[in-house]
C-alpha cells in the first residue's frame, strides 16, 4: 500500500512538473542526430568527393509525431564545395529504415531543395491511404553525404554539418564533423584512465600508440627511432615489468627509466608494418599530485607531432560506500518485528542495497577497523544479504561474508557493526590476476523502536576511510496521536480531563483485527475510561465499542480492520485518580499497542514469553552465543512510546509548600549562565542593571535553577503578563507595572517589570519577595547575585 501511495505521490509530482501544453496535440517531435562512417584524410590524400559518410537522425519520442504527416529538416554545410542538387545531393540521397529494414517506399514523397551555396532542405511526407506507415519512435531518416567535396584541405580543417527543424528538437544536432584534415603522425589512447590516491601507485591498461591516418608504425618511426613517454608534474614511473606488443610480433627494444620519463630505444627496427604498439604493465605513482589532478604521458616520436594522453585519475578517498539514487526509500512501519505483527502490511523491512567499493585495487587499508553506525533506536534484524565482487576475500578460513556482518555486529554490541582489521584480505594491484577493486554489497533488515521516526542515515568511519553516510530507509509511526497540554488543578477522584485524545490510523487497513492500544499517564492513574468514538468513513470497529481500564492504564481492541479511508478514534471524557500528595508539575502520556510489541505487564522474562511482537525480535545472532539477542536484552524502553510530553499539567500542588527551595542559585550579572546548586545552566539572556541601578534577574531561567517546573511559568502575548504557579502560590506580573501579584493580593515592587529580548526580567528583591526566597545576597564587587547561599 505504501509503495502505491508513493508511486501514485511521485506520478503527481512529475505531472505538476510537465507543462500543460504537453498535453495538447503537437507536432513537435525529438530526434538525436549523429554522422556515421566520419571520413579522416592525411593532408595529401584528401578525397574528393570524401566517400562513406552519412547523417542519421533517430526519432526518440514516442507518440509524439501523431497527426503528421510530413517533416521538414534544414541542413547547414561549412568547409563544403558550393552545393549543386544532383551533384551533391539528390532525393535518392535520404532513405528511411524502422526496425532494420527500409521503409523508404511506404512514404508518399521524399524531396531534396538546395537553397544556398551551403545549404539544402528536405521533406519527408506520409501517404495518405489508412493504415499507411507512420513516423514512429525509433525511426532512422538517413542522408548520404558521400558525394560531398570539401572546400579547404589543408592540416586541421573539418567538413561539418548542422541540422535544424522548424517544428523540431534536435538533440546534438550542431557541428556534426563528417570528414577531416590531419597530419601524418601518431596519436595514443589507453583502455580507460584509473583512480590513483595520493603516495599511491596505479597501473596504466593499456597503453596503445598508432597512426594517427592510416598507415603504418613504420612509415612514422623509422628505423633507431626512440619512443619517448614523458609524465606531468606530481607523478612519476614506478619501474616494473612491461609487456610490449605489437599486431606483427613483440618487439624488444632497450628501456630506459627515469622518474618522469620512460624511453623505448631503437624501436624502429622491431615495428616495421605493424599498425599498433601496445605497453601493459606502466606503473605511475601520485608523488605529490593533489586529489582532482590528473596524470598525463606525452608521447613523442621523432619527426612527429607530439601527442598526450589522460592515463589517472587522484582521488581524495579510497573507500566510497554509496546506495541506488534511482531506487524509492523504502518506508518501514516502526515498533513491530520484520513479520508485521499486529499490522497488514506487507512490507519485508528491508533497507536499500548499499554499496561499499574500493576506488582502486589495494587501496582499502585492511589494518584499521571500520564501522557502520545505524541512529539510536535502530537495529538490524533477522539477517543480513551480502554479495562481494572484484578481489574481496576474508582472512578467516571457513567464514561467509554473513558470517563476517554477524561477528561485527557482537563487535559493536548489538547496536553498531563493527569490522575489526585484518579480518579481510587486501587486494593486490601488483598481481595481474587481482587488479579489480574490491565491492561489498549488502541489504539490511531493520526494525526501529515505537518513538523512532524519519530517515535511517547509515554512517560509514573508521581511520582507513572518509566518513561518509547514505540514507537507506525510512520509519513511519503506524499511528499518530494527537493531544494537547491540560493544565489542572489537583482534586482527588473522577478528576475529567477537559480535552481528548486522538488516535489516527497512518492508512487504511493497516491495524489488525484483535490489534490492543494503552493509554498511561506518568505517576497518575485512569480513574474512570470515559467514551471513545470512531470516524462513521473507516469503517473500523471497537470491541464492545468501549475502553477498558485496569490498574489505571486504559486500553481498546480493534474488532474489525478500516476499508477505505484510515482510521480517527477519539478518546473523550477520561478521568483521574489524583493523589493530593502528587507535586506541581508536568505528567507525561504514553500511548502503545501490546500487540505490536509484546505485553508490557508480562511478568516472566520479555525474551522467553513474548512469542509475538517487537520486543521478541530476534537481532543477528553473534558468532560467541549460541542463542540469538533479542530487542529486548538491549533496550530498557522498548516499549516507552510519549504521546504527549506534559498531558496533564499539574499548576498548584495539594498542600502548602512555600519553605521548599533550599537549592544555591548563583546568577552573575551580564553573563549568559546561571548556576543551579553544582549545575551550570545556560540562559539565552543575561541579567543586567536597569537604568535605575536595580539588578534584573530573568524570571524563567532563574524560577527554574530554583525548581520551579518549566511549564509552570506562563507567558500571556497579548496582556504582555508571566504566571508562575508553584505549591499553593499564583504569581503574576505585567510588563512596565510596578506591582507583583501573589495569589491575587498586590505586592509592590521596587522597579518596574521590563522585557529584554523577548525575556521578562524582575528586579532581585522583588523575585524573592514573590517566591518566598529571603536569604539573598549581592556582591557589589563581582556584581553576583545569590539566593539560598546559607542553605
Amino acid at each position: 500500500m505504501k509503495k502505491f501511495l508513493s508511486m501514485v505521490m511521485a506520478a503527481a509530482m512529475v505531472v505538476s512538473l510537465v507543462p500543460a501544453t504537453a498535453f495538447a496535440a503537437s507536432s513537435d517531435f525529438k530526434a538525436t542526430a549523429k554522422v556515421v562512417d566520419a571520413q579522416n584524410f592525411p593532408v595529401d590524400g584528401v578525397k574528393n568527393p570524401i566517400g562513406g559518410s552519412e547523417l542519421q537522425l533517430t526519432l526518440t519520442t514516442a507518440d509524439t509525431t501523431k497527426g503528421v504527416d510530413s517533416l521538414k529538416f534544414t541542413v547547414t554545410t561549412d568547409n563544403v564545395v558550393d552545393l549543386v542538387k544532383d551533384t551533391h545531393i539528390k532525393d535518392k540521397s535520404v532513405y528511411v529504415r524502422y526496425d532494420g529494414a527500409d521503409v523508404t517506399k511506404s512514404f508518399e514523397t521524399i524531396t531534396v531543395d538546395v537553397t544556398d551555396d551551403n545549404e539544402f532542405e528536405f521533406t519527408v511526407t506520409e501517404k495518405s491511404e489508412e493504415n499507411a506507415t507512420q513516423f514512429e519512435r525509433g525511426m532512422v531518416i538517413g542522408i548520404d553525404l558521400s558525394k560531398m567535396a570539401m572546400d579547404k584541405t589543408s592540416k586541421g580543417k573539418t567538413a561539418t554539418i548542422s541540422v535544424d527543424s522548424d517544428d523540431a528538437t534536435i538533440t546534438n544536432g550542431d557541428d556534426l564533423v563528417f570528414a577531416s584534415v590531419e597530419s601524418k603522425g601518431i596519436k595514443a589512447s589507453v583502455k580507460d584512465t584509473v583512480d590513483v590516491a595520493t603516495e599511491e601507485v596505479a597501473e596504466i591498461k593499456e597503453l596503445k600508440i598508432e597512426p594517427a591516418v592510416g598507415d603504418t608504425l613504420g612509415a612514422v618511426a623509422k628505423n633507431g627511432t626512440d619512443i619517448r613517454l614523458k609524465l606531468n608534474s606530481g607523478f612519476e614511473f614506478v619501474k616494473s615489468d612491461l609487456t610490449l606488443s605489437t599486431d606483427k610480433g613483440t618487439p624488444v627494444p632497450d628501456v630506459a627509466w627515469d622518474d618522469d620519463e620512460v624511453t623505448f630505444e631503437n624501436i624502429g627496427d622491431g615495428i616495421t608494418g605493424a599498425e599498433w604498439f601496445k605497453i601493459d604493465g606502466l606503473k605511475v605513482e601520485a608523488t605529490s599530485a593533489k586529489s582532482g589532478s590528473t596524470a598525463t604521458i606525452k608521447v613523442y616520436v621523432d619527426g612527429n607531432d607530439t601527442v598526450s594522453v589522460e592515463v589517472a585519475k587522484v582521488v581524495d578517498y579510497t573507500v566510497s560506500m554509496s546506495v541506488d539514487e534511482d531506487e524509492d526509500v523504502p518506508v518501514i512501519y516502526s515498533g513491530v518485528d520484520v513479520n508485521n505483527t499486529g499490522i497488514t502490511d506487507d512490507s519485508d523491512h528491508d533497507a536499500l542495497e548499499v554499496t561499499i567499493k574500493e576506488s582502486f585495487a589495494g587501496a582499502w587499508n585492511n589494518s584499521k577497523d571500520f564501522t557502520l553506525s545505524l541512529p539510536e533506536g535502530v537495529y538490524v534484524a533477522d539477517e543480513i544479504s551480502t554479495s562481494t565482487d572484484g578481489d574481496f576475500k576474508l582472512t578467516t578460513s571457513g567464514k561467509t561474508t554473513e558470517q563476517w556482518f554477524q561477528d561485527a555486529y557482537d563487535e559493536g554490541d548489538y547496536i553498531d557493526l563493527t569490522f575489526k582489521r585484518r579480518t579481510w584480505e587486501e587486494t593486490n594491484p601488483n598481481d595481474t590476476n587481482k587488479d579489480d577493486p574490491a565491492e561489498i554489497s549488502f541489504t539490511l533488515k531493520l526494525v526501529a523502536d515505537p518513538n523512532f521516526e524519519g530517515d535511517v542515515v547509515l554512517k560509514l568511519t573508521g581511520d582507513a576511510v572518509e566518513e561518509q553516510e547514505v540514507t537507506i530507509a525510512k520509519f513511519v509511526k503506524p499511528y499518530v496521536v494527537e493531544a494537547q497540554q491540560n493544565d489542572m488543578q489537583i482534586d482527588y477522584r473522577n478528576t475529567e480531563i477537559p480535552t481528548s485524545v486522538v488516535i489516527k490510523e497512518a492508512e487504511a487497513g493497516l491495524w489488525d483485527k484483535n490489534t490492543e492500544f494503552k493509554l498511561e499517564l506518568d505517576k497518575i492513574d485512569f480513574d474512570d475510561e470515559g467514551t471513545i468514538k470512531v470516524d462513521e468513513k473507516s469503517g473500523l470497529e471497537i470491541k464492545d465499542n468501549e475502553i477498558k481500564e485496569k490498574d489505571g492504564v486504559l486500553y481498546f481492541t480493534v474488532d474489525s480492520r478500516s476499508d477505505d479511508e484510515p482510521a480517527v478514534v477519539t478518546l473523550s471524557g477520561m478521568q483521574l485518580y489524583m493523589d493530593r500528595s502528587l507535586p506541581a508539575g508536568a505528567y507525561d502520556l504514553d500511548v502503545w499497542s501490546p500487540t505490536m510489541l509484546a505485553d508490557k505487564f508480562d511478568d516472566g522474562d520479555v525474551a522467553d514469553n513474548a512469542t509475538k511482537g517487537y520486543l521478541a525480535q530476534a537481532i543477528l545472532k553473534p558468532a560467541s552465543e549460541k542463542e540469538n539477542k533479542v530487542i529486548a536484552d538491549i533496550n530498557d524502553d522498548f516499549y516507552s512510546e510519549t504521546a504527549k510530553a506534559g498531558f496533564v499539567n499539574i499548576v498548584t500542588a495539594g498542600r502548602e509548600d512555600t519553605d521548599s527551595f533550599t537549592t544555591k542559585v548563583v546568577v552573575p550579572v551580564g553573563e549568559k549562565y546561571v548556576i543551579s546548586g553544582e549545575t551550570k545552566q545556560e540562559i539565552p539572556v543575561p541579567a543586567y542593571i536597569n537604568a535605575d541601578g536595580y539588578t534584573m534577574l530573568p524570571l524563567r531561567a532563574v524560577s527554574v535553577a530554583l525548581g520551579i517546573n518549566s511549564n509552570n511559568v506562563l507567558w500571556d502575548q497579548a496582556t504582555r503578563t508571566a504566571t508562575v504557579m508553584y505549591g499553593s502560590k499564583i504569581i503574576s506580573m505585567t510588563y512596565g507595572q510596578k506591582v507583583v501579584y501573589v495569589n491575587a493580593a498586590p505586592i509592590p515592587a521596587s522597579t518596574s517589570v521590563e522585557i529584554k529580548e523577548n525575556r521578562m526580567f524582575l528586579g532581585l528583591r522583588d523575585l524573592g519577595n514573590a517566591l518566598g526566597v529571603t536569604d539573598i545576597t549581592w556582591d557589589a564587587a563581582t556584581k553576583t547575585a545569590t539566593l539560598n547561599g546559607n542553605k
